[in-house]
């Protein structure tokens, strides 16, 4: 009659059911994580000893690898506020690089090919070999930091930040949508001398808006 110790056994991420048993015992191996994202084929080698039994013998289970991929957390949209200020765009990847690109537009003006940004919880930089490669044994997080300008029109605005993986046919793109700022209207100067002779003088206006004189 059998007899099972239920206890498992855990190797690099992969989990082997019984550590112990009696008798012929099928043993169930599995993913400790499902979808773990691991890039590269992780492998853990298991030992089955058994008492007065000369030697051991072995196996070895491979978590088979992942396709190489890498995503927005927010999808293909995120909102900028008119005001513009410091914005986080979040993802997860399993690339030994990330090469984050801006497209056309006026949100974000300042220049991010040299960008620093957070990869699995430490610095990384823009189009560089990730350090310690951590998307090749497990998919992790990353998040940029981008300085978004004030919307001064009265008109909303859009620009796409793109991301590809070390395959640059694998890639995200995400598109920022900035909320239309407020109307503004001055006038300057506010009081002007009409000469005698008929000659003009100037009076500047100033808006993101359409305007009448009456």
């Amino acid at each position: 009659k059998k007899k099972k110790n239920m206890a498992d056994i855990t190797k690099n991420g992969i989990i082997v059911n019984p550590s112990k048993g009696s008798g012929d015992t099928t043993l169930k191996v599995k993913a400790q994580t499902a979808n773990r994202g691991n890039r590269v084929k992780q492998t853990a080698t298991f030992t089955v000893t058994a008492p007065g039994v000369t030697g051991s013998k072995q196996f070895t289970a491979n978590h088979l690898p992942a396709a190489e991929f890498v995503s927005f957390d927010n999808g293909s949209t995120q909102a900028v506020d008119k005001a513009g200020g410091k914005i986080t765009i979040t993802g997860t990847s399993n690339s030994s690089i990330l090469t984050f690109t801006k497209g056309s537009g006026e949100i974000i003006t300042t220049d991010i090919s040299a960008l620093s940004y957070t990869a699995n919880g430490s610095s990384a930089t823009n189009g560089v070999k990730i350090d310690d490669d951590p998307g090749a044994s497990a998919k992790y997080a990353f998040n940029i930091q981008l300085d978004a300008t004030a919307n001064d029109t009265i008109e909303s605005r859009t620009q796409q930040i793109t991301v590809k993986a070390e395959s640059t046919s694998v890639s995200a793109t995400i598109t920022l949508n900035q909320t239309a700022g407020d109307p503004t209207l001055e006038v300057s100067p506010t009081s002007v001398d009409v000469p005698q002779d008929g000659s003009e003088v100037s009076v500047q206006v100033t808006t993101n808006t359409t305007f009448i004189v009456a």
